[in-house]
């Protein structure tokens, strides 16, 4: 059955924001991977997140969203698109203001 989401949404913030950082973490860092690789096991639940990279742990939060029938799918792959153009844009704005570094 087709689970309608909470409100009438499109875009999902989750997976704009997420994608849009992890375009500037990765530029800024020179590299996609988390540094050691990024673990979360909180709360009681045995089960443990993983991620290599941060668009891995950028999807899996727009996933989420998904998962909990908040949104549907195309809210999510258009959140990361426009999320990559806001990252790709905000880093073009701070080279033109402090310079490529």
């Amino acid at each position: 059955t087709f689970l309608t989401p909470a409100f009438p949404g499109f875009v999902s913030g989750h997976s704009t924001f997420s994608r849009a950082a992890a375009e500037v973490l990765a530029a800024l860092t020179g590299s996609p991977y988390w540094p050691g690789g990024l673990h979360e096991n909180d709360g009681p639940s045995p089960g443990v997140l993983q991620w290599a990279t941060y668009f891995d742990a950028a999807d899996q939060a727009g996933q989420s969203r998904i998962w909990g029938g908040i949104h549907i799918e195309p809210d999510d792959l258009v959140g990361r698109r426009l999320g990559h153009e806001a990252g790709l844009g905000a880093l073009a704005k701070v080279r033109t203001l402090y310079g490529a570094q």
